[in-house]
């Protein structure tokens, strides 16, 4: 339980820190003002905004139960925060089931808007750059602890089971 707990909070800081990071650096860079009232969004001044990085613990705790089963899929590899990368890239931004921004439902579903194209490259780069830096804070941190702990493997159970995903 105890290693579980770890997992779970280096996950949830790390995406609470890329998120905030990254959504602070967009704000600056994009305009964030302008572009979130073009495309239907709270105003920056909205008390529930102020509150995002809040609500991000409960996304960062979802994210680290998914990683957590999937663990051995990015733990064994070189190059696993890739894996973590393209998992979130492809199941949470571009093949979401929702029709939001970015996806393929959201071309299919959502009528075009006369927001300016920047506003939408600026959003993609933001959520793009926030889940690369994402996997690879959360992939080298968890990563870093569980291969030096006495006992124990990449995979933090200490053996790695035949039925463990390879990808």
């Amino acid at each position: 339980m105890k290693e579980k707990l770890a997992f779970g909070t280096k996950v949830t800081v790390a995406h609470v820190l890329t998120y905030t990071l990254c959504g602070f650096a967009a704000m600056f860079l994009f305009d964030y003002q302008s572009s979130v009232e073009a495309i239907g969004m709270r105003p920056l001044d909205d008390p529930i905004v102020g509150l995002a990085p809040v609500f991000q613990i409960v996304r960062g705790a979802l994210f680290s139960l998914v990683l957590w089963l999937i663990r051995p899929a990015f733990m064994e590899r070189k190059h696993g925060w890739l894996v973590v990368w393209a998992v979130i890239a492809i199941v949470g931004i571009f093949n979401t089931p929702a029709p939001s921004p970015d996806s393929i439902e959201g071309f299919i579903y959502l009528a075009p808007t006369d927001a300016p194209l920047g506003i939408s490259i600026g959003g993609t780069l933001e959520i793009l750059a926030q889940t690369l830096l994402f996997s690879v804070a959360a992939t080298w941190w968890v990563k870093r602890h569980a291969s030096g702990a006495p006992g124990s493997s990449a995979t933090g159970s200490g053996t790695v089971k035949s039925s463990d995903p390879k990808f």
